[in-house]
């Protein structure tokens, strides 16, 4: 996981964790006089997004765990309501995509908890192997259902090995939780790379607010700011202060704004997000021109 990607995420959560009238925060801060934000101010902010960091992370293994309870019982179903080998395997299939859903929720909190720090902690070791070995679980698995579908395997033999990808999983998703403390998290705002852009992002979003919502709204029809969902809002922010104000290539501000959209928002909210940052980049492209 990137540094800047950790960022752009601890500095949306802060950003969350303000009033959601700029203007106000603005002159709280100081910033109508020329006065920067104060380090103890900004250390606070980056403490709550870590808070909210860590929430976010917990909630993630809390739905991972419960696609996996409904694994487990579409498989239990699979032995105690069916003897037909065709309706077992149907019964079985569904558990596929939720196991996969499991391990890559799961894979995301461990991608940030090695980040965070340095993947020396003997449960995140674990977890990771554990989630590379519930991976090959759930691949064997699926491929003898297909095989049993060409009449080329058993069933019971698919069956195993989906268990198997379940009882992995959780035995990861176990180990990740007892990782998920604040101290770990903490290690976060202590790395340079991560504090330093975290803080610009705050800052460029309390100095610019305003300037960046009058591009977003001359980009949006029949829409503006103060009509959208706030994470869309702020998440549309951040990207366009990258792009104008902390020379991020368009591209890359872009697609770091739709992947926290994926992750805060929703499918819509994704590709409106990408749509008004297209437009309001066409726009300052066609003006310096």
């Amino acid at each position: 996981m990137k540094a800047r990607s950790i960022a752009r995420e601890l500095a949306l959560l802060g950003i969350s964790q303000l009033t959601d009238n700029p203007e106000k925060m603005q002159a709280a801060s100081g910033q109508e006089r020329g006065i920067a934000l104060p380090a103890k101010a900004l250390d606070a902010l980056l403490m709550k997004a870590l808070k909210a960091l860590s929430a976010d992370a917990q909630e993630t293994l809390d739905t991972a765990e419960g696609e996996l309870q409904r694994s487990e019982r579409l498989i239990l179903e699979s032995e105690t309501r069916t003897v037909d080998q065709d309706e077992v395997r149907s019964r079985i299939q569904p558990a596929v995509p939720l196991i996969e859903s499991a391990i890559n929720r799961a894979g995301s909190t461990l991608e940030l908890l090695i980040f965070a720090q340095q993947g020396d902690r003997k449960e995140i070791i674990t977890a990771r192997r554990s989630l590379v070995s519930a991976s090959t679980h759930l691949e064997n698995g699926d491929r003898l259902l297909l095989e049993h579908a060409l009449r080329a395997a058993n069933i019971d033999d698919a069956r195993v090995q989906i268990q198997l990808a379940i009882s992995v999983v959780r035995s990861a998703v176990i180990e990740l939780k007892s990782s998920l403390e604040p101290v770990n998290f903490a290690k976060l705002i202590n790395r340079d790379e991560v504090r330093s852009y975290a803080c610009d992002l705050l800052y460029n979003w309390v100095t610019h607010w305003k300037a960046v919502d009058t591009q977003l709204n001359e980009a949006m029809e029949k829409w503006s700011m103060r009509r959208l969902a706030r994470v869309d809002r702020d998440i549309l922010r951040l990207a366009m202060m990258e792009i104008v104000y902390m020379d991020v290539p368009t591209r890359v501000a872009i697609d770091e704004a739709i992947e926290m959209a994926k992750r805060y928002s929703d499918e819509e909210g994704y590709r409106f997000i990408n749509g008004v940052l297209r437009r309001a980049t066409d726009k300052l492209d066609a003006a310096k021109a």
